[in-house]
């Protein structure tokens, strides 16, 4: 238990805080989130603090019998260093201890004030150095020791025989005070020698050490230069000589595809589920069955399964906040900055969210209502209702601790970006990016960056005369391929810093039409009355290759004009995609009747 006045004491030695102090009165505290969040207990800042995440890491303090305290990661993108090492999980925090949020992040010393007998510093493990300088040092202080010891009994003995033996032997001259000091006198100062050497040579190894690390820092960075430049001659080259082969094919040439891919965009978001009748953020419930974390399920007085979402958290269970962080690609379709991209990419809360599908999830932990009965299920993967789900289509709320809901019908959710940017081809910077809006029939959305320069863009197809077999090229940010990075120094604070930073460069992949949407207001021939629906809407689908993170990227033809919007693929076939027409995309930049698009 604690004592009264008992606070905890955060001294800040780098970042935005630096030389501050945030101290937190232990009674009644249960955690300490750290984080660029302004609702964070210790808010960093928003543009200095880049290397901290949203939601970073949290110190939770446990007060049962005895207090102590652990910190825990949650899942930053940087990690957390706990004494220079990344930590993972949830492990021990001491006083004295050094926690820095990403590598060369922002860093602090942790304390307790006034300090329980309970909590010591962590034990200093003592290095090769010191070591070697105690034993020195010892050794020369059991040398004076002797040499002090020995002086003395051979001035007894001498004293002895010169008064008490006769004999024809000359008498040994006795020896006096003065001599014996002097003796003494010399053992020491020879024995402080011995101890300022040692002191000296572990001085010149610290001198010498420090330099090679200087100098191998030095080296580290040069390399790093030199490997960055040599990474990004050599995907110029190979983005050289895929053009080329491109341009034989489909009849583009290098400039030509060079001037699309200056115009499509590396597109990076964030987003936060909320529920519109409070503003509070929404979380998923977890359980511990086993050795897994699995989503909690509510099993209704309908026999419907849903999914367990509550606004408060009783910090004694896990919950994931609903939302995501994503990258996806876009093209710019008018100079004043205006982007196309999918509404999955930049309002990914108006399509099907897919935790289930990332996290492997084939089973759940299933509560019956207003009870706290609850069994472990699986092929989870079933439930339609669970696995399809949309957030903006919104759910049941219930209490945090128990199955009970907080209203009778289902709640109103929107979803909000955190972080929406943008990032040209060949730059460091992101630029933030606005939602203009998504359409309601498509994986389509339109958004906005404000740019002092004029842009250039892409052109959309006059109509929709695609046909099967025609070939096409798809640009994008697919995560599979080759990623350029750069070194780029600061100095915030007073303090150089190196920093390694994205600079993108689009994919050009080539493949075919394989199949035209089906119509759905094509009727079969035999069966006048049946309309025909295809599985995955009215979408090309495309035989080439994309991966996650080309999603949004234009689809272009021979003539260099977009004829789709990249949407999906199959993930069980490596060449299976689809694309969204580009008559949807018309549409959507069309909001008023009867005008031009």
């Amino acid at each position: 238990m604690t004592e009264s006045g008992t606070r905890i004491v955060i001294r800040h030695l780098s970042g935005s805080k630096v030389n501050q102090i945030d101290q937190f009165d232990l009674a009644g505290l249960q955690e300490i989130t750290l984080g660029r969040d302004p609702k964070s207990t210790v808010a960093y800042d928003v543009a200095r603090d880049d290397e901290v995440s949203r939601r970073h890491a949290v110190i939770r303090i446990k007060n049962d019998k005895e207090l102590y305290f652990r910190i825990a990661d949650l899942n930053s993108s940087n990690g957390t260093m706990l004494n220079g090492e990344r930590i993972g999980g949830e492990v021990e925090l001491l006083p004295d201890d050094v926690v820095e949020l990403g590598a060369g992040g922002p860093k602090f010393t942790f304390d307790v004030q006034p300090r329980p007998a309970s909590l010591p510093s962590r034990t200093r493990a003592m290095g090769a150095l010191d070591a070697a300088a105690t034993r020195v040092v010892a050794a020369a202080n059991a040398e004076a020791a002797t040499a002090e010891r020995s002086a003395v009994p051979e001035t007894q003995e001498r004293g002895v025989a010169t008064t008490g033996t006769m004999s024809s032997t000359p008498a040994r001259t006795p020896v006096g005070k003065a001599t014996i000091l002097r003796m003494l006198s010399e053992e020491r100062r020879s024995s402080r020698q011995v101890w300022i050497a040692a002191l000296a040579a572990v001085l010149v190894l610290a001198i010498i050490g420090g330099g090679a690390i200087w100098w191998h820092g030095q080296s580290v960075t040069s390399q790093l230069q030199q490997q960055v430049a040599a990474e990004a001659a050599r995907a110029e080259a190979i983005r050289t000589e895929a053009a080329d082969a491109l341009s034989k094919s489909i009849g583009l040439k290098p400039a030509d595809i060079k001037r699309l891919g200056d115009s499509t965009v590396y597109i990076h978001n964030q987003w936060q589920l909320y529920d519109r009748g409070s503003g509070r953020q929404i979380f998923q419930k977890m359980v511990k069955v086993g050795d897994d974390i699995l989503p909690a399920i509510v099993r209704l007085d309908d026999g419907r399964l849903v999914r367990w979402l509550t606004l408060d958290s009783d910090r004694t269970s896990f919950y994931r906040p609903v939302g995501g962080d994503h990258t996806g690609s876009g093209f710019v379709i008018n100079e004043q900055g205006f982007i196309l991209t999918n509404k999955h990419v930049a309002s990914s809360w108006g399509s099907v969210y897919e935790d289930f599908q990332n996290n492997s999830w084939n089973r759940g932990s299933v509560y019956t209502i207003r009870s706290d009965r609850h069994e472990t299920m699986k092929n989870v993967d079933g439930v339609r209702n669970l696995i399809q789900w949309i957030p903006e289509n919104g759910g049941y709320l219930f209490e945090a601790a128990r199955a009970n809901p907080i209203s009778n019908d289902e709640r109103d959710f929107y979803g909000r970006n955190d972080v929406l940017t943008v990032q040209f081809p060949g730059t460091r910077d992101e630029i933030n990016a606005i939602l203009l809006r998504p359409s309601g029939e498509a994986d389509v959305a339109e958004i906005k960056v404000e740019s002092t320069q004029s842009l250039s863009k892409l052109e959309l197809a006059e109509d929709n005369t695609v046909q099967i077999g025609q070939k096409i090229i798809l640009l994008g940010y697919p995560g599979v391929s080759q990623e350029t990075y750069g070194v780029q120094q600061s100095t915030e604070g007073g303090h150089v810093r190196d920093k390694v930073v994205y600079i993108p460069e689009p994919t050009v992949t080539e493949g075919v039409i394989a199949k035209l949407p089906t119509k759905t207001d094509r009727r079969d021939q035999n069966n006048n009355g049946m309309t025909m629906v295809g599985s995955t809407g009215d979408t090309y689908q495309l035989d080439i290759f994309a991966g996650p993170g080309h999603s949004g990227g234009p689809v272009i033809d021979s003539t260099g004009k977009v004829i789709a919007i990249m949407s999906m693929r199959r993930t069980s076939a490596e060449h299976v995609s689809f694309a969204v027409p580009v008559s949807y995309v018309r549409e959507l930049l069309q909001p008023q009747r009867n005008a031009s698009p």
